[in-house]
C-alpha cells in the first residue's frame, strides 16, 4: 500500500471512531433525559369490602410512598382479580387491558409522560402537571383520597375519539 492510502485509512478509522464516540455519548444522554422524571405506578387493589380502589404514585410528583386513591363505591371488582394487588409501572407504552378497564392513552417517550385509564367508565388522565377524572382537574396532593361517584362518568359524546385498530 502507498503512503497517500495509509494515511486516509488512518483517517477513515479515525473518523469512524470519533463518530462512534459521539454517537454512543449522545445516545445515552437523550435516554438519561428521557428516564430522569421516573414513571407512574398504579396498583389496582380493593378494599376488605371488595370496593376497588386505584393508588396513583409518583415519587417527584407525590414524594415518595406518598399517593392519590381513587376509590369506586358500588362497583365490585372483577370476579378473576385475586386478592393481591395488580401493580403497573408505566415506564414502556403498554396498552393491555387491566382488571378495572382497558388503558386509553400511554405517552411515555419523556416520563412520567400521560397515561389514561378507563376504569369502571370513569377516564382517568395522569399528566405531570394535574390529575384530570372525568374532564375534572384535581391538583396533585400528597395523601388525597378521592371518591368517584358512578355519577360523574362521562358519556360517550365527551370522551376523546378513539381510533379504529
Amino acid at each position: 500500500m502507498n503512503r497517500d492510502g495509509t494515511k486516509a485509512a488512518k483517517a477513515f478509522v479515525g473518523i469512524f471512531f470519533a463518530t462512534l464516540f459521539l454517537y454512543v455519548t449522545f445516545y445515552g444522554a437523550c435516554a438519561a433525559t428521557r428516564r430522569k422524571g421516573g414513571p407512574w405506578v398504579v396498583t389496582q387493589d380493593r378494599l376488605p369490602d371488595g370496593t376497588p380502589v386505584l393508588r396513583i404514585e409518583h415519587h417527584r410528583i407525590l414524594g415518595i410512598s406518598n399517593t392519590v386513591s381513587l376509590v369506586f363505591p358500588g362497583e365490585r371488582a372483577p370476579e378473576r382479580f385475586t386478592n393481591s394487588p395488580l401493580r403497573r409501572i408505566y415506564t414502556m407504552p403498554i396498552t393491555n387491558a387491566l382488571p378495572f378497564g382497558p388503558t386509553e392513552f400511554v405517552d411515555v417517550t419523556f416520563l412520567p409522560g400521560t397515561v389514561a385509564l378507563d376504569a369502571f367508565g370513569h377516564l382517568v388522565e395522569m399528566v405531570p402537571r394535574t390529575l384530570y377524572l372525568d374532564g375534572q382537574e384535581i391538583p396533585w396532593l400528597p395523601g388525597t383520597n378521592i371518591t368517584v361517584q358512578s355519577t360523574t362518568k362521562l358519556g360517550p359524546e365527551k370522551r376523546p375519539a378513539r381510533k379504529q385498530r
